[in-house]
């Protein structure tokens, strides 16, 4: 039996957040992420202008993780809808009036190295399998150890292991849909300022412009 005082399960920007202000507050976390690897994929690129203010207060390697956001991505200027639909973050008063796109592996690498820098340990390859609260705390367990801790945060997504252990329900309703996502190099990607929403009836995506690439969703 392993003893920490916060399990977070879940190693995705939240559970990443999470554990590096409370191990930056002093307290000893343990983050366990099933996958083995970080996943490798764009996934949500968009970073919007409140989150980069919040980054803003947080460093890794004594530069704010905005900071080094802005020098991996591109800052767009507005969000284009639809025509004649358009959501300007120029107007915002804000330090950063824009969208930052970049890879979620950027923003998930630098909450990672913050977190680990602050004094949190991160378990990669760990799936939890079984959660048990007594009036002392609660035991976490995988499939090779097990947790004793004070507190677990529960970071594991849309699809939550603690959320379906624990038998707490989703207050939400099921959307008779699905969405794959996909990074695709565009052999014409649109051109003209900010990000893009291009829909058709069956699909929607939006174009990154790049030198390079453009990655659809």
């Amino acid at each position: 039996m392993e003893h920490t005082e916060v399990v977070v399960v879940g190693g995705g920007p939240t559970g990443m957040t999470v554990a590096g202000d409370l191990a930056r507050a002093g307290r000893s976390v343990v983050v366990l992420e099933r996958r083995p690897q970080p996943h490798p994929a764009s996934r949500a690129f968009a970073t919007m202008p409140r989150t980069l203010e919040l980054l803003d207060s947080r460093e890794v390697g004594g530069r704010s993780i905005t900071d080094q956001l802005l020098e991996q991505g591109a800052t767009v200027p507005q969000v284009n809808l639809w025509p004649g639909a358009a959501v300007r973050l120029a107007d915002l008063d804000s330090p950063h009036p824009y969208v930052l796109v970049a890879p979620q592996t950027v923003v998930d690498g630098l909450l990672a190295d913050r977190a680990q820098a602050e004094g949190a340990t991160v378990i990669r390859g760990s799936e939890v399998v079984d959660i048990d609260q007594d009036a002392d705390g609660v035991t976490v367990t995988t499939a090779d150890t097990s947790w004793r801790a004070s507190y677990v945060v529960a970071a594991d997504g849309a699809h939550s292991t603690v959320r379906r252990l624990l038998d707490i329900g989703f207050p939400g309703r099921a959307v008779l849909s699905s969405v794959v996502l996909a990074d695709v190099l565009l052999e014409h990607p649109p051109t003209g300022p900010g990000l893009t929403l291009g829909t058709t009836p069956e699909a929607f995506g939006f174009p990154r412009r790049t030198a390079t690439a453009g990655t659809g969703r």
